[in-house]
């Protein structure tokens, strides 16, 4: 079931919040210490602030206006990096307390732009210079949702001990919610390159506390996500929502979390290593 208006307000609201509480509890030390391959901490929190200011925010304007996306310096998926790194150093240098003010106020005027809108409003027409094909305007509020829990679980890597895992430390139906959007948000990342011959039925069970069972089918150059079970698939991924989550990120290590049963696979088990080349942000 495609989540409601006041749905998709609850998770992004308490996804900010839960943010904003974490970061400003780190210290200067946490802060510049490297968190990922690219970036140290206050840096991912700056690129939170300059994605939402810079990328999110113009777009939304603009699908709501029935505009096609004018972002200067982001014409396409190969843009994305680049971009998102030059928007990153326009305000890395402020101080922790200014980049969060600045957090808050962006995020917040994204969520007010949403207590504008109808359920109607949500299925507009939308587009993204990082996105395979149009989606909704419904996309972009998902997009901006899992742009908080990404970022977070990067900062994460500095400081364990103040800040639990993403899915740990949600409710059942926090979880719930996280994965169906992580699923039904793939399709728009799909590579229609590499991916215009493939031809393959996915299934992911997702299991214990907040799981559930989700799909893809890739056929003819794109991806349709749906709930539920498929008739029949070509592969079935079974899992825990934490330990996708880790295996997405790269924080858990594919052939050890299969050969360790941490990830079962039933069907054609080669199928599972050409995710990471159908589906990426970064094209």
């Amino acid at each position: 079931m495609t989540p409601t208006k006041d749905q998709i307000r609850e998770y992004y609201a308490a996804a900010l919040e839960r943010c904003l509480e974490a970061y400003s509890r780190l210290d200067e030390k946490a802060l510049n210490k490297k968190a990922s391959d690219d970036w140290i901490a206050k840096e991912h929190i700056a690129s939170l602030v300059g994605t939402m200011e810079k990328e999110t925010l113009p777009l939304t304007r603009q699908a709501l206006a029935g505009e096609a996306p004018n972002i200067p310096g982001f014409a396409s998926r190969s843009d994305l990096r680049g971009f998102r790194q030059s928007t990153m150093e326009e305000v890395r240098d402020l101080p922790v307390t200014e980049l969060l003010q600045r957090m808050r106020a962006a995020f917040e005027e994204h969520i007010a732009l949403l207590d504008t809108l109808s359920d109607s409003d949500l299925d507009k027409p939308a587009s993204s210079p990082g996105w395979d094909r149009p989606g909704t305007v419904r996309d972009l509020f998902f997009a901006s949702y899992l742009f908080l829990p990404g970022q977070y679980q990067e900062i994460r890597h500095v400081a364990k001990k103040q800040m639990p895992h993403w899915i740990e430390a949600s409710t059942p139906d926090q979880v719930n919610y996280h994965m169906g959007r992580i699923f039904h948000y793939m399709p728009l990342i799909f590579n229609s390159e590499k991916g215009a011959d493939f031809k393959a039925n996915y299934q992911f069970t997702m299991e214990g506390d907040g799981g559930g069972q989700w799909a893809l089918e890739i056929s003819d150059g794109k991806a349709v996500a749906l709930t539920g079970v498929l008739d029949s698939h070509d592969i079935e991924i079974k899992t825990k929502p934490q330990l996708w989550i880790d295996l997405t990120t790269g924080d858990l290590n594919a052939p050890m979390a299969i050969a360790t049963r941490k990830v079962k696979l039933g069907g054609n088990m080669g199928l599972a290593l050409k995710l990471g080349e159908l589906f990426s942000a970064e094209g």
